[in-house]
């Protein structure tokens, strides 16, 4: 039978019909999922955690961080198992961190595929490279901020030329120290803001120099209400952070203290952002004649001493001088609480923000997500 010309074209039609409805069938009895690479994967859990979150608002955290299982978001419909988007044979497990930010919360994914692949914390691809002598991170014990009659393990960077850089968005922030559960304590660009440290009037010098009290001083009111409350300049250095401990004590000039038994005597909790406290400084520098929160020898080996162009503040008042507190300007210094300069934020970034690339220098900063 000789088939028209009509006949065929309807025959065709058919045909493509029933193969689109076939590639739909094997699409739903493989879930409906894909092969993703290990990235998407981690995309894909993060994606699944937003949602549940979002139908399950009671779940978040009320600060800190929690820990969600893939399991969970596989049993309540919102992604499928994981074998379903990797390569046959390659088993993963997986686990979402949901933490409180400032203005919201942070979502991070941990994929663990055995030898094929696993998340890198950006924590851990820094503490690859411990060392003992000469530039970069050390390990060493510090008090705990959160108990001053404790200590803890921590890895701090030392010396002069570090691989210590992250950028987030348009600026450069600097990793400090490492705490043993994986927060870095980052410190800011010194064109991210300005303030006073304070302005008060001091009843003690009948002067308006200020009161070097950081718990009520301009500076910690200015970083609320311009830095923590601000949605737009620090956006997404807010995406990345965790609450700390900010050590606010008051330090002698004789005090020759570097692991924080001084300045952790007294602290705020709970703080988004605050200032370095002195003894950090002191630590990043490689020099043992540095004793003295002044001595000049704590501006050799330091990579925080080497921005020459303006001083900037820290949170450390002078013990027994009520309107002076120390700053940086190559080395440190003291000043008028009632001045001008510049804040390197310091802020802690979560455990769980992953690695993305780069080397840790200037010129080619770590990436993060």
């Amino acid at each position: 039978m000789k088939l028209n010309k009509k006949m065929i074209i309807m025959m065709a039609s058919v045909l493509g019909v029933i193969i689109v409805l076939i590639i739909i069938l094997m699409l739903f009895a493989g879930g409906g999922s894909k092969k993703l690479s290990y990235s998407e994967l981690e995309e894909k859990i993060v994606s699944a955690g937003q949602d549940y979150f979002a139908a399950n608002p009671d779940k978040l955290p009320k600060s800190g961080t929690d820990e969600v299982d893939v399991s969970t978001l596989v049993s309540a419909g919102y992604m499928n198992e994981l074998s379903k988007y990797t390569d046959k044979g390659v088993s993963c497990s997986g686990k979402l961190y949901v933490t409180k930010t400032p203005d919201d919360y942070s979502y991070h994914a941990k994929v663990d595929c055995g030898t094929n692949y696993s998340t890198s914390f950006m924590a851990d691809k820094i503490k690859e490279n411990i060392v003992t002598s000469g530039n970069g991170l050390y390990e060493s014990e510090q008090v705990d901020p959160n108990n001053s009659e404790q200590t803890i393990k921590v890895y701090t960077f030392k010396g002069d030329n570090v691989n210590n850089y992250i950028k987030v968005g348009d600026y450069l922030w600097q990793v400090v120290k490492i705490f043993e559960d994986g927060r870095m304590q980052v410190l800011g660009s010194t064109e991210l803001a300005r303030s006073t440290w304070d302005d008060r009037y001091n009843v003690e010098t009948d002067h308006y120099y200020g009161i070097n009290d950081y718990k009520v001083s301009r500076v910690k009111e200015f970083i609320l209400s311009d830095v923590v409350n601000n949605k737009e300049s620090f956006l997404k250095i807010k995406s990345l952070i965790t609450t700390h401990t900010a050590c606010v004590a008051n330090r002698s000039l004789d005090d020759t203290s570097r692991d924080g038994s001084t300045e952790c005597t007294e602290v705020l909790e709970e703080q988004y952002f605050s200032l370095l406290p002195v003894y950090d400084f002191m630590n990043a520098s490689l020099d043992s004649n540095c004793k003295k929160a002044l001595d000049d020898s704590c501006f050799n080996y330091n990579y925080l001493a080497y921005d020459y162009s303006v001083d900037w503040w820290t949170s450390t008042g002078v013990l027994g001088d009520s309107e002076q507190v120390y700053y940086v300007h190559d080395k440190l210094d003291s000043g008028y609480a009632y001045s001008n300069k510049a804040l390197r934020l310091l802020a802690y970034m979560d455990s769980k923000v992953s690695y993305v690339s780069g080397t840790g220098s200037e010129i080619d900063p770590y990436i993060v997500k």
